[in-house]
């Protein structure tokens, strides 16, 4: 779609007004239009090289490019979570909002927060890679190495050109003169400086042994942090990781941190530092030397005076004056304790024999053959005086069944049946208790004392009548 061509006439507050058809604007209400114009753009980022930067408190800069600049400012409040300080010639991306100052009649940015171009993305890996890390354990410091108190010879690792060798090299002259320095040459920047100080850990780690190796450092000096990069690399962070010597790490400045500071056994700030914690100072161990040596010589001296008055005590004993008398004195003890040895063992003697006696007494007192008779008397009494008891015993049982017996007799069915009585039982061995229930035809059976009958009712018009089958023994 073809833009509209602009029509001054449509645009508002007269700034296209013909001369004479407005009242002309004010400084102010013009640097008032400017502000309302240029808020209205809202957050910008933007891309620049730094120049004229200042910070009496609060950073003042400009940023530019080829053909353009803009005034920049951070207030002090926001410095602080930047990270470094940009210098003239640093290119960065700054994110914040256009404002126009109207006294000073210029248009800058409100300068919220500030990266180096391209740290962005490296930061956003570096922090992948040390989450990463120490998730697996990596940076624990139960896993870090301790430092030899006395290394006999040090491997630096770094760039021959770097001045960061050149102060280990100097403090070590200075502190430790004594200890052995092996340097191994590597490009501490670029893309092939990862892989070269990765080799040279793994190889020096490999050969300790044999070179004597006792402790390692890994230095270069500062820069940003593309110049660090290489140490923030998986591959050096892996051989530091599986070094068995000690890693000391001291790569740029004190605010500078890297991967393998995390993984090292020990992290220095500096070059300088970290030769100043491995190397022992000899002026310090002279010191401690001499302190020792004085604490020496004052014990040595101590004892041999405790020894000579030890000496002088012993000589005025009276075992060396005089050697016989503790022997007679211990012959005199030794004869008291035979005199004593002697009547104790007769005592002894005595009053055994006396508990001898007392025993056999009451032995034969308790002789089982006597104590055999005393039980057999006992059991003797016990077995008539049970015999009684029993025949006693059975003769009331067999009054009782007998008595038992006789009144069975009486009550029972027989007696009533021998005193003339009988009876009559139906073919399924009911009793008949009435001549209505015999039934004509049904057979019966009589019971007498002395037997019994089997019988048929015959049918009649009055009473019923049976019919005798012939007497049964009961």
């Amino acid at each position: 779609m073809a833009r509209r061509p602009f029509d001054p006439s449509l645009a508002r507050g007269g700034l296209f007004d013909a001369p004479g058809e407005s009242a002309p604007l004010s400084v102010s209400q013009a640097s008032e239009r400017i502000l309302r114009a240029v808020e209205g753009i809202g957050r910008v980022r933007v891309v620049g090289e730094v120049s004229n930067f200042s910070s009496p408190r609060h950073w003042y800069f400009t940023l530019k490019d080829d053909e353009s600049q803009i005034g920049c400012v951070m207030w002090a409040s926001r410095t602080s979570g930047v990270g470094f300080v940009p210098a003239t010639g640093m290119e960065v991306i700054v994110t914040g909002t256009i404002t126009h100052y109207g006294k000073g009649g210029r248009t800058q940015i409100d300068v919220q927060s500030m990266e180096r171009r391209g740290e962005g993305l490296l930061q956003a890996r570096y922090e992948a890679l040390r989450r990463e890390l120490d998730e697996k354990g990596w940076f624990r410091a139960e896993r870090r190495r301790p430092l030899p108190a006395f290394p006999r010879r040090v491997a630096v690792i770094t760039s021959f050109q770097a001045d960061a060798l050149q102060d280990v090299l100097k403090t070590a002259r200075i502190r430790a003169p004594f200890v052995d320095i092996l340097v191994v040459g590597v490009p501490v920047q670029g893309e092939a400086a990862a892989p070269a100080v990765a080799q040279a850990i793994a190889a020096v780690d490999r050969r300790a042994d044999e070179l004597g190796i006792d402790a390692m450092i890994v230095t270069r000096g500062g820069g940003s942090i593309e110049d660090l990069w290489a140490f923030n690399e998986r591959i050096v962070a892996e051989a530091v990781f599986n070094a068995k010597t000690p890693v000391i790490s001291a790569i740029g400045h004190e605010s500078d941190v890297t991967i393998i500071d995390f993984v090292a056994d020990h992290r220095a700030s500096t070059p300088t530092q970290a030769v100043m914690e491995l190397f022992p100072d000899r002026h310090a161990e002279g010191e401690q030397v001499d302190s020792l040596s004085g604490r020496m010589n004052r014990s040595v001296r101590r004892r041999v005076e405790d020894a000579r008055r030890h000496l002088s005590m012993l000589a005025r004993h009276p075992l060396f004056r005089s050697p016989r008398a503790p022997i007679d004195l211990r012959r005199a003890d030794l004869g008291r304790l035979a005199v004593r040895l002697a009547s104790g063992t007769r005592a002894t003697h005595s009053a055994a024999r006396h508990r001898l006696a007392d025993a056999c007494a009451r032995f034969e007192r308790h002789r089982p053959s006597i104590r055999q008779a005393a039980a057999r008397e006992r059991l003797h009494s016990f077995d008539a005086r049970l015999h009684a008891a029993a025949r006693r015993t059975l003769a009331d049982l067999r009054g009782q069944v007998s008595a038992a017996d006789r009144q069975l007799r009486l009550l029972g069915p027989g007696e009533t049946l021998a005193r003339g009585w009988s009876l009559t039982f139906a073919a399924d061995g009911s009793l008949l208790r009435s001549a209505a229930d015999a039934g004509a035809g049904q057979e019966l059976r009589t019971q007498f004392a002395d037997g019994s009958v089997r019988s048929r009712v015959e049918p009649s018009s009055e009473t019923p009548s049976s019919t005798l089958f012939g007497p049964h023994g009961g």
